[in-house]
């Protein structure tokens, strides 16, 4: 592992390098939202955390209204708060708001949904590597999120199209189980 201040510039650049190419791909959402729709009819308990795209970012809105396959969910989505840095998880059918950076999000006084109840995770994400390591904003709201739920929990990055040969990872940072893309969703490390 890199010393932390040159893996923080390896980010820095590859973010840079991130956000360029979000111009240029074009990926096919609902083919995402079909290949995960397939992955997670297994799944008969427990919520599905989904996250309400930002501009760039793989749309999951028919997913989680049931228009892909009625059969998959409970659906839950993250709220960022105004201040602190722990999301919070609510049912996806809560009352919505528009958050500053232009994603909705459940209002402050949703319902809870309890990390015990959470199976599996669709995680957003600038870029992904075939081992599991996954390039965010550098917040680490989601980080610090999958860092709290039990490690059993399947965690899905949902990509783009952005795969790289090696994210730059800290101790912090944590790995995806399985990866999603317009050809379906794969176990990781490949």
């Amino acid at each position: 592992m890199a010393p932390a201040n040159e893996t923080a510039s390896e980010k820095a650049e590859l973010r840079r390098r991130a956000k360029e190419n979000r111009a240029a791909l074009r990926p096919d959402h609902r083919r995402i939202q079909v290949g995960l729709a397939r992955f997670l009819r297994s799944i008969t308990e427990g919520w599905i955390v989904a996250f309400d795209a930002m501009p760039g970012e793989p749309d999951l809105a028919e997913l989680r209204a049931g228009r892909i396959d009625p059969n998959v969910g409970p659906f839950a989505l993250t709220r960022t708060p105004d201040e602190g840095s722990v999301l919070t998880i609510h049912p996806a059918d809560s009352e919505m708001e528009t958050h500053r950076y232009g994603f909705a999000q459940p209002v402050s006084n949703s319902n809870l949904v309890a990390d015990d109840d959470i199976a599996a995770v669709l995680v957003p994400g600038l870029a992904f590597d075939r081992q599991g390591g996954r390039l965010g904003f550098g917040a680490g709201y989601y980080d610090r999120f999958l860092g709290r739920l039990d490690p059993g929990v399947i965690r899905v990055g949902v990509s783009d199209g952005f795969i790289v040969d090696e994210v730059p990872v800290d101790e912090h940072d944590i790995s995806m189980t399985h990866l999603a893309t317009e050809i379906g969703v794969v176990p990781l490390p490949l």
